[in-house]
């Protein structure tokens, strides 16, 4: 059996304040707050960063007891800033964020995240989620509208470095970062 180290720090000092968690060999980060500490929350590298979120509050209706709201963010503070606003959203009593250490997470990450992790709460059915929608994953929007097969992406750079580009432009490391499914060669 293998296991994983998951490292929480209590930044406060108390188990219901801002608290940090990350899994050694991992780059992601999740930082979690009342929202009575959303102004500390705020002032955390974390929340400059994109990634994703979600609200959780009391709903006395769902298995759980528990009603969320799962979004996405460029910049995940701004958001916050929004749904704790006047005309935001009022039920939630603690936020979660889901960003990278390193800083490597891109607006299509967090789509992502966010489409799975509404897929996962529904499917799990023990609280209400006040999302509208569904969506899909970007990954299953961009392997239909860009090409079908990741070779058709590869044969195109090739082309594109031999025809259009002057020489040196395009070197063999982006098409052998393309063969090996990345995009940064298509970038």
């Amino acid at each position: 059996m293998s296991g994983k180290r998951v490292k929480v720090f209590l930044v406060d000092g108390t188990p219901g304040g801002l608290t940090t968690a990350e899994i050694t060999n991992w780059t992601g980060k999740i930082v979690s707050a009342p929202r009575s500490n959303l102004g500390e929350l705020l002032t955390r590298d974390e929340a400059a960063r994109t990634g994703a979120y979600l609200l959780i509050g009391d709903d006395p209706e769902a298995v759980d007891g528990l009603r969320c709201y799962i979004g996405e963010a460029d910049v995940i503070g701004a958001r916050l800033k929004e749904h704790a606003g006047a005309r935001g959203k009022d039920f939630w009593s603690r936020a979660v964020l889901i960003a990278s250490k390193d800083d490597n997470l891109t607006k299509a990450h967090g789509r992502y995240l966010e489409a799975r992790l509404i897929a996962m709460a529904r499917a799990a059915g023990r609280s209400t989620v006040e999302n509208g929608t569904s969506p899909e994953p970007p990954n299953k929007q961009i392997r239909t509208s860009v090409s079908p097969h990741p070779n058709e992406a590869v044969a195109r750079a090739y082309a594109e470095r031999r025809t259009h580009r002057p020489r040196g432009t395009r070197g063999s490391r982006q098409i052998r970062m393309l063969q090996l499914g990345t995009r940064s060669g298509l970038d």
